[in-house]
């Protein structure tokens, strides 16, 4: 392996084990020697890496953002339409934050909180998923599978929000199990608001299925007595 290799993978091991610790101790109450422990290194090795214990958090999503933006642009050519397209990046945030919990508390608990994290690199990678979502919702009303005065930004923001929603929601309390089964629940909720044309639902109701078995049985045995009637005549 050559050596910008072994550098690359000691990073990637002081990025797994800082998201570890901050996970178990909460990041204020992290030190460097925490992580330099957990990751098998001296501090001073680690300080080569990373000049601060904040320049290390704000690494963590960096690498987490990286992949899914590759999978994201490699996928995109072959989905087809709108609306397969946010469901595919819906799917996307909710698995990884299944997938990863570590990452997904560190960011809705901590990196939510820092302003300091939207100056820094991993924060425009995940600008830049983020904004994806608005230009496919956007590409939707162009195409005319939205309604043209639908609010892009805001079906993104109820989009997000309700991922958010749910990934908190399991992390304090541990509910719902399994966050990806609600991506057809979540995207179909919001965009049957927005859609041009509704899906056409018909449905046909007999009165009769609808009455009380007694007051039907009282019915039949009353239509029962006129016939019996009819024929004696």
């Amino acid at each position: 392996m050559a050596r910008h290799d072994i550098k690359e993978a000691r990073k990637d091991n002081v990025i797994d084990a800082a998201l570890q610790v901050f996970a178990q101790k909460g990041y204020a109450d992290t030190t460097m020697t925490d992580i330099a422990k957990k990751a098998g290194v001296s501090t001073p090795v680690l300080y080569e890496y990373f000049k601060t214990k904040e320049d290390l958090l704000f690494a963590i999503p960096e690498k987490f953002t990286a992949e899914p933006i590759k999978i994201a642009e490699y996928v995109a050519p072959y989905l087809r339409g709108a609306e397969a397209k946010i469901r595919a990046l819906v799917q996307g945030y909710l698995t990884i934050y299944d997938e990863n919990p570590h990452y997904a508390s560190l960011v809705m608990l901590e990196l939510k909180t820092n302003r300091r994290f939207l100056k820094t690199k991993a924060y425009g990678m995940v600008k830049k998923v983020a904004g994806g979502l608005l230009d496919v919702i956007k590409e939707g009303i162009q195409d005319g599978t939205f309604k043209e005065d639908t609010d892009a930004f805001l079906i993104r923001s109820m989009l997000l929000g309700t991922i958010e929603h749910l990934c908190i929601r399991k992390l304090l309390l541990g509910e719902p199990k399994n966050l990806p089964q609600y991506t057809d629940p979540i995207v179909d909720t919001i965009l049957d608001s927005i859609r041009k044309q509704s899906k056409n639902i018909s449905i046909n109701l007999n009165i009769n299925d609808l009455e009380a078995p007694e007051i039907k049985a009282e019915r039949d045995l009353q239509n029962r007595g006129a016939e019996l009637k009819k024929k004696k005549k």
